[in-house]
């Protein structure tokens, strides 16, 4: 799959037919998705597997919209094993290492109250605290955003470099920052929402939000991009 197209053309990223569609996947296999997020949720227990089962279960997806059969086991295929390793050790590092310049702004605010002592002012410490936060939630969102086609790019596309997995998911994603954003801001609620009923809610809605997303990837990644080559 070449991917220059899509980076140079831009694409379409349509949140509503995702969200339809995304419904619509799930009710193909109520039972096996349920099955799966269960077999995912154990798999994450495994040391640097969260990643690898979230992946496999976009595999899950694809067989399902292609009407090929799913096998209980399909969530335990390990071999992206060494790809989703690597990611987890990526993102760790790159949180580490762009959270310390966020980490400076806090270097006044220390001072100031060690300075003042007793008398420091309240107002500039929670001030300074709210400047941290908000620095903090930016970072958290183009990070997140930056992300986004990583897993489906590994998973579904077979790039062995996370590096260029990376690459071009940034690259990808940053043409329609904004809209993947609240994107990924409304599939994360949709996912949660099961928590209200008992917790229980969550075997169906968080197969929902994966379907969802898979529906966006492959808009994306596959439709948009072969028609994007074919009308060059």
């Amino acid at each position: 799959m070449n991917f220059d197209k899509i980076i140079n053309q831009g694409y379409n990223f349509n949140i509503g037919k995702y969200i339809s569609e995304g419904f619509e996947l799930f009710r193909k296999d109520i039972g096996g998705f349920i099955v799966a997020t269960l077999l995912a949720i154990v798999m994450s227990f495994i040391p640097f597997c969260s990643l690898l089962a979230i992946g496999n279960f976009y595999k899950i997806c694809k067989k399902v919209d292609e009407g090929q059969s799913v096998q209980v086991g399909d969530i335990f295929d390990f071999t992206d094993f060494w790809m989703y390793f690597k990611l987890f050790f990526l993102i760790l590092f790159a949180v580490i290492i762009l959270m310390i310049p966020i980490q400076f702004t806090m270097i006044p605010i220390i001072v100031a109250a060690k300075d003042a002592g007793e008398n420091v002012n309240v107002a500039m410490i929670i001030g300074g605290m709210g400047i941290w936060f908000l620095l903090f939630i930016l970072f958290l969102f183009a990070f997140t955003v930056s992300l986004y086609f990583v897993q489906p790019i590994i998973s579904l596309h077979k790039i062995q470099s996370v590096r260029q997995a990376y690459s071009l998911s940034w690259k990808i994603a940053k043409k329609n920052f904004f809209m993947i954003l609240i994107f990924s801001i409304i599939v994360g609620l949709i996912s949660q929402l099961g928590i209200i009923v008992c917790g229980i809610g969550i075997l169906f809605t968080i197969p929902v939000g994966i379907c969802i997303k898979y529906i966006s990837y492959k808009d994306v990644l596959t439709t948009q991009n072969q028609k994007a080559a074919i009308h060059e």
